[in-house]
């Protein structure tokens, strides 16, 4: 993992001395904070922003969750570069270093929470078939870095968005999804899932639903949801 946390710094460095570039982000309101990996979830409201810093096909995309009560709950430091860019693919790899604050219930030695750290490595991609569709793909290994939490995750990811569906003047996306999961010793089998987003016309936010649920029969796991805003600039 020397290697995720060298890459980092030599595009963050990269940035910086080029310039910040373009920028762009997001702020997400939601009544149960869920993961990139939707099945997981915080189980109660929270706050999630995320930010991209391009330059050139360098790309720097943090990310910071917490709950509505300022505690936080992941913290994601992804760096990436697009390997193809064009009118129909965009493929990309990237390092992701990240930490997942597990709390205690109850406290253990007066600590509320257990910090997790991993490492990450990314294949992102798309496919735009035509101007209002496009097919996403993804496979992104984590591995951990401390003697706690899970040893590995590996999680595969097929989605296809149906975008700008006039409904009047108003718009309406679509994203269903269906991904593989599997966590060492804990969840190993299929998911669906769905992000649904609508937006009025002059509203400088949108409003969205998501859901998750298993198709393979795997103990421990159940069906997941959160709607909330979004608030990008």
């Amino acid at each position: 993992m020397n290697f995720i946390k060298s890459f980092i710094v030599v595009v963050c460095l990269l940035i910086i001395i080029k310039g910040q570039g373009q920028t762009s982000g997001n702020i997400q309101l939601t009544n149960n904070g869920v993961a990139p990996v939707p099945i997981f979830a915080l189980g109660k409201p929270a706050v999630l922003t995320t930010a991209t810093i391009r330059k050139g096909k360098f790309y720097f995309n943090p990310e910071f969750n917490l709950g509505i009560d300022a505690k936080p709950w992941t913290i994601f430091s992804r760096v990436g570069y697009y390997l193809v860019e064009n009118k129909k693919w965009t493929i990309g790899i990237a390092a992701n270093l990240n930490w997942f604050f597990m709390k205690h219930v109850p406290m253990i030695n007066n600590e509320e929470f257990q910090v997790q750290r991993y490492g990450s490595v990314e294949l992102n991609g798309q496919y735009k078939p035509s101007k209002n569709q496009t097919f996403y793909f993804s496979y992104w290994r984590s591995d951990r870095l401390d003697k706690v939490g899970v040893l590995y995750e590996d999680f595969v990811n097929f989605a296809y968005a149906f975008d700008q569906i006039k409904f009047g003047e108003n718009i309406f996306y679509t994203r269903p999804s269906f991904f593989y999961l599997k966590d060492y010793k804990w969840v190993s089998g299929f998911f669906a899932a769905q992000t649904s987003t609508y937006q009025k016309q002059n509203w400088p936010c949108n409003v969205f639903i998501t859901t998750a649920w298993p198709i393979s029969d795997m103990p421990g796991t159940s069906f997941t949801w959160n709607t909330g805003v979004n608030i990008p600039f």
